[in-house]
């Protein structure tokens, strides 16, 4: 989905700030407009040099500074004098991007969007959105936003240009397989409010077990009632086994993983530890139904916090197989405080531990079954502004060329960023493939050809999802 691919990683919810507002001085006036509480204690010597630095920037400084920069500046300081990568002060428009980020709700085009190979391509296009209006199909490959080429531009920086203001207009330049040949459209969108789903399934082709596929991109705010009614169209196309896909998946909301392992575990089950400064431990048990249907569960380096709650609770509980690679590693819990003028405080509260009692922050949890992904999943991006390309070039945009000829299985001799002559034959073979004038040199319309069989390739060489559905398959059906 454009703009909430993966959220900032962090277990959080949601609490309001109420109370009393009390100032300790008249300079103070501009932090109870910003909505933070002081209390008696403030009134301390440490808490007063505060006062005395705020008052020379504000009153003798060489130029007229903003006040709300400065204490937005100070809180920002807190922060990071905690040394926790995961307590964050977000500004207005941050926090309101985490907010759609665990929401599901921003304006935007309603598209959900993956990066392989160097591409973006198109997951999902949610029904009744202005991608679908605008006619964004499911397999489109994002190639440019606003006539801004998005090679090599990281996911979440493509989903902020797409993002905008409800009734506002981007156009979308999207490569596309026309009779076996790619071909370029620009469609203009018009955003719109859009509700992104975070659950996609679907049945598994090609296997006789009847092994349903569910794959959660975000612990949401709506994702606990999204699962409950996956997993209800999955049994009802007749799934006799499931794999849970949380690779990506970066957390959110604690109190939803909890709900979403009720879908798969039996009431009474522990998912989730939490234990507090002092030590004091919480429990937080399935709710149920629970499933008798076997499960498999895919990580990769990418799931995190809430997503590892999962995971773990699976694994520990149901002895579903976890399959994949090491997962991130994030053990703690954050809780966001939201002030009147928008911003929001988002800092750790504490620590979780896994059913078995296990911390598993700066480790992660181990796959029952390790499996990484081929080379072509992390192929650096070529620059299509930077073609064409030619024997004698040396730069890092012929290496990127080189490499993703040797993932689609025609390696050149050299993969060092020099085009030389083994090169060009390697890049006459592709041409000759395609049905391309063989001169060498590779130009637009080669570029097109390469990404087509980068994209075939990549809907055959997911060897963690093909392990997942072997682990499934050895899994007896109930029922």
């Amino acid at each position: 989905m454009a703009g909430s691919d993966r959220p900032a990683r962090g277990v959080a919810w949601r609490s309001a700030l109420s109370g009393g507002l009390a100032g300790v001085a008249l300079t103070l006036a501009v932090l109870y407009a910003l909505g933070v509480p002081l209390d008696p204690g403030l009134n301390s010597p440490a808490f007063q040099k505060f006062v005395v630095a705020y008052k020379d920037l504000t009153q003798r400084y060489y130029k007229p500074l903003s006040s709300q920069n400065l204490l937005n500046g100070a809180i920002a300081g807190m922060v990071n004098a905690t040394g926790d990568p995961f307590t964050d002060y977000f500004d207005p428009s941050q926090a309101q991007q985490f907010e759609n980020q665990l929401s599901g709700e921003f304006d935007g085009i309603g598209v959900v969007i993956r990066q392989q190979g160097g591409r973006l391509s198109v997951l999902q296009v949610i029904p009744g959105s202005p991608a679908e209006k605008a006619g964004i199909r499911a397999g489109d490959v994002i190639v440019a936003v606003g006539g801004k080429s998005v090679a090599g531009v990281p996911i979440d920086q493509v989903s902020q240009m797409i993002l905008g203001r409800a009734g506002t207009t981007v156009s979308i330049t999207v490569e596309r397989l026309v009779a076996d040949k790619p071909k370029d459209y620009t469609l203009k969108v018009t955003r719109g409010p859009v509700t992104a789903p975070s659950v996609y399934w679907r049945m598994l082709d090609g296997s006789p077990y009847r092994v349903g596929y569910l794959q959660i991109s975000v612990i949401g705010e709506h994702t606990a009632s999204e699962v409950d009614a996956a997993l209800a169209k999955l049994k009802q196309a007749g799934a006799q086994r499931v794999i849970i896909d949380l690779r990506g998946n970066g957390g959110g909301y604690l109190e939803q993983a909890v709900q979403i392992a009720g879908a798969f575990l039996p009431r009474g089950k522990l998912v989730v530890q939490t234990e507090d400064r002092g030590g004091h431990r919480q429990q937080m048990v399935s709710q149920g139904p629970g499933t008798d249907l076997p499960l498999v569960v895919l990580v990769d380096q990418d799931t995190a916090s809430a997503a590892e709650i999962l995971a773990a609770a699976l694994h520990d509980d149901a002895g579903a197989p976890l399959v994949g690679t090491k997962t991130f590693g994030k053990g703690t819990v954050q809780e966001t405080d939201t002030y009147r003028d928008g911003s929001a405080l988002k800092y750790t509260v504490a620590r979780w531990l896994t059913p078995t009692g296990e911390w598993i922050n700066g480790k992660g949890l181990t796959p029952t079954v390790q499996v990484a992904l081929p080379p072509i999943y992390t192929l650096p991006a070529m620059d299509p502004s930077k073609l064409p390309l030619r024997e004698g070039d040396n730069n890092d945009t012929v290496q990127a060329l080189q490499e993703a000829l040797a993932a689609v299985g025609d390696a050149p001799d050299r993969q060092d960023g020099y085009y030389d002559a083994g090169t060009s034959q390697v890049v006459r073979r592709l041409q000759a493939k395609h049905g391309l004038a063989q001169t060498g040199v590779f130009d637009k319309a080669t570029y097109d050809a390469l990404m087509a069989d980068i994209e075939a390739k990549l809907e055959t060489s997911d060897t963690q999802l093909q392990r997942a559905l072997q682990e499934a398959e050895k899994l007896p059906a109930h029922g």
